[in-house]
């Protein structure tokens, strides 16, 4: 299919979906009792435990200690600790533990949208109702039988007889007639060419808009983690006179606006899925997990070339040229209307006067003297002219459609490159000292929450500019065609031009 979009071989958004993540839930006894150790122990086995691990277990951290050791460093640290995990690989972490759920990818969700689309369904309908119509018009009238009784009061020379009577349709209209509906099934087809890349285009832009919005409240429920954890260190130390209600009070307030922020996270997506699976005809009202993120290709494009591609490929277009062929083609067949037709008359009997047989032969056709057929010649070519101006205002509505999607797409370029080679570095970078700094007694507890939540922000920000990214980039691929539910176009006119062929008229 021309314009058909190739999987990409990089993952653009920065928390990997490939697995379901659980919601967080309160930590342990053990937990805290480690957690609590960590933050006060004297020099010792106890504290060198904790930073190494129980023994005869992985030493590895596992995801929750990730989430424990970067919300509880204290600001004095006796034990030997090994280096914290910085907030970044708590966002992209992976989850030990997956749940069996519902997964789809985006090439399952597009064939599933083609094959349940009723649009499409519709589209496919028309264009069947064409053809038959171009077979209908093309077809000669049927010849009519009849009988014939003539003198029938006058006994002894009445006439009895049969005849047959069939209309010649002249001028090549019939053919002509095929040719104009042949144009309008080829519409019909372009048209539901259309409709299929606006479902596919639907698909895919929704399809990453979902995601990011998935992963965006996958990130906010992690972060969510550290700032509970955070709230709980910050009482901690008041409780220990190392800190005072103040932190108390901004962990608390940080932890709301968090637990804010994942509910309408997830409130986005579960909004963004259930379009998703609308546009798709899935029935799931609860939200699935979606893998398999093709990536978009992080590079400026040549807006003159991607127009000048859209216009050698778009359906739209080509399904503006099939009418304006097909105006044409009704155009020169309005042009021979005037030739009439001609009806033969045949007829066989008996003359009972004569008592011998008998035969009638006779032929009609219509003068045109008064009906040329040249207000329809006109119309005709009205028509004709508005479906070249129609061409014209497709390549403009393009334009303008493009320019748009340029907009967005070299807007969301620019905040991507922006983000990851500067800002998401620079954020990490002060996590990473603000951590260090914290450790060593130089920055207070609620600093290092500034900068967590600051390198959260960027991160979030960036998945939203990923997902603009790869949403305006889907519209570019998509030939900028939308709308995969709205009704698509019936270009057939019924088969009223078979009945203007008969009579010359």
């Amino acid at each position: 299919m021309p314009g058909a979009t190739t999987a990409p071989t990089e993952t653009p958004l920065t928390v990997r979906p490939a697995v379901h993540r659980k919601k967080a839930v309160e930590p342990s006894a053990s937990s805290l009792d480690r957690v609590k150790t960590v933050a006060y122990a004297d020099e010792g086995a106890e504290g060198d435990e904790v930073a190494t691990g129980d023994k005869g277990q992985d030493s590895s951290p596992s995801f929750a200690d990730q989430l424990e050791r970067i919300a509880l460093a204290p600001v004095e640290m006796h034990a030997v600790e090994s280096r914290l995990e910085s907030f970044s690989d708590l966002v992209a972490a992976d989850v030990s533990q997956a749940t069996e759920e519902n997964v789809y990818t985006l090439d399952q969700l597009e064939q599933l949208a083609l094959a349940n689309n009723p649009a499409i369904v519709a589209a496919g309908a028309t264009a069947t109702k064409a053809a038959g119509l171009r077979n209908q018009v093309g077809t000669r009238p049927n010849p009519t039988l009849g009988y014939f009784g003539q003198q029938l009061a006058d006994e002894n020379t009445d006439q009895h007889g049969v005849f047959v009577e069939q209309e010649f349709v002249r001028g090549n209209k019939l053919e002509l007639n095929r040719e104009v509906l042949g144009h309008t099934m080829s519409a019909q087809r372009w048209e539901m060419q259309t409709q299929r890349y606006r479902v596919l285009t639907d698909v895919r832009v929704r399809f990453y808009e979902a995601v990011a919005a998935q992963q965006r409240a996958d990130a906010t429920r992690n972060f969510e983690t550290v700032a509970r954890r955070g709230v709980q260190v910050a009482m901690e130390r008041k409780e220990a006179e190392e800190g005072n209600l103040i932190e108390v009070l901004q962990a608390q307030t940080l932890l709301s606006e968090i637990m804010l922020a994942a509910e309408q996270a997830e409130v986005e997506y579960r909004g963004a899925w259930q379009d998703l699976a609308a546009v798709a005809g899935l029935p799931e009202a609860a939200p699935a997990r979606l893998v398999d993120v093709p990536a978009t290709e992080k590079a400026p494009r040549d807006w003159q070339a991607a127009y000048d591609q859209i216009l050698s490929e778009s359906p739209e277009l080509s399904a503006a040229n099939a009418l304006v062929c097909e105006k044409y083609a009704l155009l020169k067949r309005q042009r021979v209307q005037m030739v009439p037709n001609l009806t033969g008359n045949f007829g066989a009997g008996y003359d009972n006067a004569t008592d011998s047989g008998m035969i009638n032969l006779e032929f009609s056709a219509p003068i045109p003297v008064w009906n040329q057929n040249s207000g329809n010649i006109s119309a005709a070519y009205a028509e004709y002219t508005r479906a070249l101006e129609d061409v014209k205002r497709i390549e403009q509505s393009i334009k303008s459609r493009l320019a748009r999607t340029a907009q967005a797409f070299d807007s969301a370029l620019a905040a991507v490159t922006k983000y990851e080679t500067e800002i998401i570095p620079q954020t990490q970078k002060s996590l990473d000292l603000s951590e260090e700094a914290y450790r060593a007694g130089e920055l207070e507890f609620l600093q290092v929450l500034v900068v967590r939540r600051s390198y959260f922000e960027s991160a979030i920000r960036l998945i939203a500019a990923q997902g603009n990214l790869a949403q305006a980039n889907a519209q570019v691929e998509g030939l900028l065609l939308t709308g995969g539910l709205d009704a698509p176009s019936d270009y057939t006119d019924g088969d009223g031009i078979r009945g203007a062929s008969f009579g010359g008229q």
